[in-house]
């Protein structure tokens, strides 16, 4: 048996790796076969604005995903209700026992036309489908998840009846088609949204969304219900929190399964040679103690890159009524000299003319002013309200020679200009404050650890796995 080194020179060799990634998988099929207990409540738009047509649409996604999971009384559950101005109970989640009476039922799934009163449907389905009475398994410790999906703006309010489900232990995704309102989708979306908001612009897109929302729900609920050997643990998408336990020979160990590479502990450092702007707000909304607040969170991530001339260059420029560049991608190549750059800056006050700041920043991923075109190029915006001016073109013009963008929005943040900023719900980061940019450090950090794969890039800890695992290690 090899031979295992302290956690903090953690070494995993190539015959471990292959033996827990063929474990996670063999454990944890695609088909979601791995995900044995959850309770999922779908709840469905059906105004009149849908139409019969594409309602059969929606009765065929509905129908792909349900049959993807392993639905029983004693694993998954399923609840269905539809809304229009007023929401009804089509499926409790203890009304059928079998797979096939639910799959059956769907196909005859009624459609009534009418209104778009989302935020009852909300209230409708916490009150009661959540419950224990209706097949709710909350009080055992089961995944309690509901799928919004709507085609337009809610007539009534959403935000606070979206609140109070999720802060019923409720995990929200919402799904939008066609017109559906982004900011009300992102409202009542579990955080972080991007991993929980899905967008098509047709009906008859929606059988794209079918495998990426099913293989969404079975990692929920693998990952809060896995249970290995004797003890309990997660697979968690945020390595940095988990803790050296007794694993083998009654040693510490802790290992990091990544699909592409192996990661010491702490936040994923970002050691994909390539360029990487700042782009951040200075107006004058932003309080002074909150601009030293980004100022951190920028530094936080700096301090993860591997900082070098041939490794991660970073520059910085500010943005109000006007621009101005702290630093280019050529001017530090040390990592303390670019933290000290960052400490002295100095805000700015103004305006928010964010898309003059887009087109500015392109010229300096040149190879003039320190950039490489043939390296991956990443920007991230930081802003903290809505911009004067229009931002979708510059930033369709800086995404079309190859630059990804990011776009973090705190507080008053328009989430519309957010989307046209980064070209995708995947990149944009909504939160509500200044502090909750601190929660934000390690999942940026992941996500720039491998900007080709974006989130497929994610790292799992492997935390007290007990005497089930000993025995196959041994034979390695």
């Amino acid at each position: 048996m090899y031979p295992f080194s302290h956690v903090q020179k953690l070494i995993c060799w190539s015959e471990l790796r292959a033996f827990l990634l063929k474990w996670i998988f063999i454990n944890f099929s695609t088909d979601c076969k791995a995900a044995k207990l959850a309770d999922i409540v779908f709840i469905i738009d059906e105004s009149g604005s849908i139409g019969v047509q594409n309602f059969q649409l929606v009765r065929s996604f509905l129908y792909s995903i349900m049959n993807g999971l392993e639905i029983s009384p004693s694993k998954v559950r399923v609840g269905i209700v539809m809304y229009n101005e007023k929401p009804t109970a089509q499926v409790y989640l203890n009304s059928f026992r079998t797979k096939d009476e639910l799959l059956n039922f769907i196909k005859i799934l009624p459609y009534r036309g009418g209104g778009t009163n989302t935020g009852a449907a909300l209230n409708f389905t916490r009150e009661n489908i959540f419950v224990t009475e209706k097949g709710s398994r909350k009080d055992k410790g089961v995944e309690q998840v509901a799928v919004v999906i709507t085609d337009g703006d809610s007539q009534d309010a959403v935000s606070e009846e979206a609140t109070e489900l999720r802060r019923a232990g409720v995990t929200v995704y919402s799904v939008g088609v066609e017109n559906a309102n982004y900011e009300e989708l992102m409202m009542m979306a579990s955080y972080p949204p991007q991993k929980h908001v899905f967008i098509v612009d047709s009906f008859t897109k929606l059988k794209s969304l079918e495998q990426s929302l099913q293989k969404t729900l079975c990692y929920n609920i693998i990952r809060q219900a896995v249970s290995v050997g004797t003890r309990s643990s997660s697979i968690k998408e945020d390595a940095s929190d988990a803790s050296a336990t007794p694993v083998f020979n009654g040693r510490e160990r802790l290992c990091y399964i990544c699909f592409d590479q192996w990661l010491s502990p702490g936040i994923p450092s970002s050691n994909v040679p390539g360029d990487l702007m700042f782009l951040v707000d200075s107006s004058g909304s932003i309080y002074p103690e909150d601009y030293e607040k980004m100022k951190d969170f920028m530094k936080s991530v700096i301090s993860t890159s591997f900082v070098g001339q041939d490794n991660v260059r970073i520059g910085v420029m500010q943005f109000s009524s006007t621009q101005e560049v702290e630093f280019n991608l050529n001017t530090y190549f040390t990592k303390n000299g670019i933290l000290e750059a960052v400490d002295a800056m100095r805000q700015k006050g103004g305006g928010t003319l964010t898309g003059r700041a887009i087109s500015e920043v392109s010229q300096y991923f040149s190879p003039a002013q320190g950039g490489r075109p043939e390296l991956q190029q990443r920007l991230v915006v930081i802003t903290d309200g809505e911009a004067q001016d229009e931002v979708k073109a510059p930033a369709e013009a800086l995404r079309a020679k190859g630059v990804l963008v990011y776009a973090i929005g705190v507080m008053e943040a328009n989430t519309t200009q957010l989307l046209e900023i980064s070209g995708s719900p995947n990149r944009i980061y909504a939160e509500r404050d200044f502090d909750a940019l601190k929660d934000l450090e390690r999942q940026l950090s992941l996500e720039l650890c491998d900007p080709e794969r974006g989130k497929e890039n994610i790292c799992f800890p492997i935390q007290k796995m007990t005497s089930r695992i000993q025995p196959i290690v041994s034979e390695l």
